[in-house]
């Protein structure tokens, strides 16, 4: 009996190890920067095959000077490579890309009028760094994006007129082309990136001026490799204006696209008007477009649910994902959400709470503190559309909101700029789609963090069924962080078949905290 006992300790102990070491905490992390733990996915395969985050570390021993920090694990959470990036105190991080072989990561420094570009390979090993100085402040930002074999930087052209240019550069930083554009009248810019096979598609916005809510969109369609146009499609139908939020490009070049779209020609307006569908053929021309609007089209196929869902007049949607089905058709992940100037803000509160975005010490031209814009995520709506553009039905999946403040300078972005900023740095609520360990069904991976209780959930996305939501607690590492007031950054990746990474960030021990759990119905 003791030999039995003591055989069952030691496998208690070796099973205990094994857990232990799916878990992982990284120190010294300044929330400013963090964007949380991302998963490293395998381009063939679509799953993931470990993961990686990226943080500053104000301890740097070069006066002025801080260490970006890239850390790269395996399935596991091994460790597997830590890089350093020495770079200016000032400097802020404008744009972080992984395109399946490399990262490549983008610095400004605005005081110092610089950018610095970095690439390094999935092992974190850093290929190449390059220092660009430049002439204006305002031209010290850029956008970034992947690229089948590099990655792609927009940036904004200010001269007496606002444009902006493309360049596609190579893992070695070499520029492979660049396009630029200037109007005539009034200010051009981009507004969103898709590459996929041959091709790159652009939504180029024209607007009369920077705060003009009237705008003239079109999608543009380059030849990845040369940069050259092969068409465009204008976003404006002579009656509303289509604003995507989410692109499919399929094996055949065909373009799938939704949204929202507003009357008249706008790009601001306070609520949408419904939600369109969009498909292009590989030459651009219209093979499906379809608009239904939120007073009739939509409500009525809620009312028509089995549980009777409700929608709020008119909201904001961002489409996330549009998958293909097996029958042809699409479905289409969304959250809704709205925009707000808040009667009351608390600008301490923000700093305690860490629920913010850009700069909380912008101060106006009479040198008071930058009231913050409201940026309020609500609820899931999964859209399934039949291969003729129709909706065929629709689920509605109801959470608790997430709120966060928008300071400069995302403060003054439109919509969709405003609603991809914020999914950048990880707020929007959804993760990932995945099926069940031993089943065909299909699930949908989210975080929410409510006030006290945040959670991870796993819901299911039938079409045709209603949603159900198994809600996974967040595992504390200690009582005293359960305890804690504060509300902790919580998210959720793609892991190793049956398990999804959790991590969360705890703002008053600056730490990141990542372990592995088991997805549950």
């Amino acid at each position: 009996m003791k030999k039995i006992t003591i055989l069952l300790s030691l496998a208690i102990i070796m099973i205990s190890g094994s857990v232990f070491a799916q878990e992982a905490e990284i120190n010294n992390v300044r929330k400013r920067e963090f964007r949380g733990v991302r998963a490293i996915i395998n381009e063939q395969t679509k799953e993931s095959q470990g993961y990686y985050t990226f943080y500053v570390d104000e301890k740097a021993e070069e006066k002025g000077m801080i260490k970006f920090m890239l850390e790269i694990y395996d399935l596991d959470l091994k460790l597997l490579n830590k890089t350093p990036i020495t770079i200016t105190k000032r400097s802020v991080i404008d744009g972080s890309v992984f395109n399946g072989k490399n990262f490549f990561f983008l610095f400004n420094d605005v005081w110092k009028k610089k950018i610095t570009y970095v690439v390094a390979d999935i092992n974190g090993k850093i290929i190449n760094e390059k220092v660009v100085e430049v002439e204006k402040r305002a031209t010290t930002t850029a956008d970034v994006y992947p690229a089948n074999d590099g990655f792609y930087i927009v940036k904004p052209l200010k001269e007496k007129k606002l444009g902006y240019s493309i360049t596609k550069i190579d893992k070695d930083l070499k520029e492979l082309w660049t396009i630029s554009n200037t109007p005539d009248k009034g200010l051009l810019s981009i507004e969103a990136v898709e590459a996929g096979t041959d091709r790159l598609i652009l939504i180029e916005l024209k607007r009369p001026s920077l705060m003009s809510k009237k705008a003239y969109a079109k999608i543009m369609c380059l030849d990845e490799k040369t940069g050259k146009q092969l068409y465009e499609y204008p976003l404006f139908d002579g009656e509303a204006t289509c604003i995507p939020s989410a692109f499919l490009i399929d094996k055949d070049a065909n373009v799938v696209t939704g949204g929202m779209y507003f009357e008249g020609e706008k790009w601001k307006s306070v609520n949408s008007n419904g939600i369109f569908f969009l498909k292009l053929g590989a030459d651009g021309k219209k093979q499906v477009y379809k608009k239904v609007d939120w007073d009739e089209g939509i409500q009525d196929l809620l009312k028509s649910s089995k549980n009777k869902l409700v929608i709020g007049s008119k909201p904001k949607v961002f489409f996330h994902d549009i998958v293909q089905a097996g029958d042809g058709g699409y479905q289409i992940i969304s959250e809704t959400f709205q925009k707000t100037m808040p009667a009351i803000s608390s600008r301490l509160g923000d700093m305690i709470s860490g629920r913010y975005i850009g700069n909380i010490n912008s101060k106006n031209s009479q040198g008071k503190y930058e009231k913050p814009l409201r940026f309020v995520i609500m609820d899931f709506i999964i859209f399934n559309y039949n291969k003729e553009g129709e909706i065929s039905n629709l689920n509605k999946i109801p959470k608790d909101e997430t709120k966060i403040s928008i300071y400069p300078p995302y403060k003054s972005m439109p919509g969709l700029r405003l609603a991809k900023a914020v999914k950048e740095f990880g707020y929007f609520d959804y993760a990932f789609t995945t099926k069940v360990p031993g089943s065909d069904q299909e699930v949908m991976v989210s975080r929410n963090m409510s006030i006290g209780n945040p959670y991870i959930g796993v819901t299911t996305i039938a079409k045709g069924n209603d949603a159900t939501t198994t809600k996974i607690p967040i595992k504390r590492k200690t009582a005293k962080r359960a305890n804690s007031k504060e509300r902790d950054f919580v998210g959720v990746v793609k892991s190793k078949t049956g398990y999804i990474c959790v991590y969360y960030y705890a703002k008053k021990e600056q730490t990141v905290h990542l372990y592995l759990d088991q997805i549950k119905l």
